[in-house]
């Protein structure tokens, strides 16, 4: 058996023995697509228009935001609820442990991916980038749902019978950056299930891209009217893996600028992280929601090249956090 299937074996076993209460998943896809997955071969159908590209490591410098323009994000109005609307924050949540502060991703395709953590080998598969580490690095990106005994998740620890317990205290209510706590906030299930699958015309504001370089998935606000100079196609392509966000779609980081400029928000496909081992960089995408699941459990958004969904799982589990400001 190799290592992923030992992973998806442990997770399993691990849920069954909780018992969780999962959070509906509009999609009926799994958390782990690995027993669903076959590797592909032949030709891929470009259904976006774009070449296929090979998909850089995020670590290894193309893609990253110190080599490309900075970010010309806008803040614009997405419908949450029926009577709720925020602005998303211009990038990811990182935590720097060696200072303890809280800072957004410099543009909205970084992410840390496997130098969350350290030691160990960096490899690739047809599902993305891994590393089993043996520790946690300064700076971190992917955090447990824990709102106990760690820091909000800022830990390796997988216990969880004991480590993960607690009720939610908001990412939000640090300071971050400059802004005051409380400024910004995590969106609930129910928020993130309205924004993928209930809003108006929601099926056109949602697809999978690769941006400079790096894998996501694009959301949309309300009311989006496309830049000139640009094209996006919404939806997601009909097969798994790392090659088929570039196969659907690409854009440069001058393209992405007016993407950004009118409002787009980019979640990378950050991969996950168990205990100091990440994988799926490149492959998947997991955003944490502010609503637990059970005592152990928790909701997310989870979106691979085929879609996107909300579901539930352990809070041990290190996944993105996005954080929004209500208007």
């Amino acid at each position: 058996m190799n290592r992923k299937n030992l992973i998806f074996a442990a997770v399993l076993f691990a849920a069954l023995s909780l018992g969780f209460v999962s959070c509906d998943n509009k999609g009926n896809e799994p958390d782990d697509p690995q027993g669903e997955q076959t590797e592909q071969s032949g030709s891929t159908e470009n259904n976006g228009g774009g070449e296929e590209t090979q998909t850089p490591d995020p670590d290894e410098g193309e893609g990253d935001s110190s080599d490309t323009p900075s970010s010309n994000f806008t803040p614009v109005a997405f419908s949450v609820s029926s009577t709720q609307q925020v602005y998303f924050s211009s990038g990811n949540l990182q935590y720097i442990q060696s200072s303890d502060t809280w800072q957004f991703a410099s543009c909205q395709w970084e992410c840390v991916g496997t130098d969350n953590v350290t030691g160990g080998e960096v490899t690739s598969d047809a599902y993305g980038y891994y590393r089993e580490g043996t520790a946690l690095a300064d700076k971190v990106d992917l955090f447990g749902w824990s709102t106990g005994a760690t820091i909000f998740g800022v830990s390796t620890s997988t216990d969880w019978e004991n480590g993960y317990l607690g009720s939610f205290v908001d990412w939000g209510s640090n300071q971050i950056g400059d802004d005051v706590p409380n400024t910004w906030r995590t969106l609930t299930y129910d928020e993130w299930d309205y924004l993928r699958w209930e809003r108006e015309n929601y099926d056109a504001l949602c697809g999978i891209a690769q941006v400079n370089g790096i894998n996501g998935l694009i959301l949309l606000p309300d009311g989006w009217s496309c830049p000139d100079g640009v094209t996006f196609q919404s939806g997601f392509h009909d097969s798994y893996g790392v090659e088929y966000y570039a196969a659907y779609q690409t854009f440069t980081a001058d393209e992405w600028s007016k993407m950004e400029s009118a409002g787009a928000v980019f979640l990378p496909a950050a991969g996950r992280r168990y205990g100091s081992g990440v994988d799926y960089v490149q492959d998947l995408g997991y955003y944490w929601s502010a609503t637990e699941s059970d005592s152990r459990g928790a909701c997310y958004l989870y979106f691979n090249a085929v879609g996107a969904y909300v579901d539930g799982d352990n809070r041990y589990s290190g996944r993105s956090v996005r954080l929004v400001k209500d208007l």
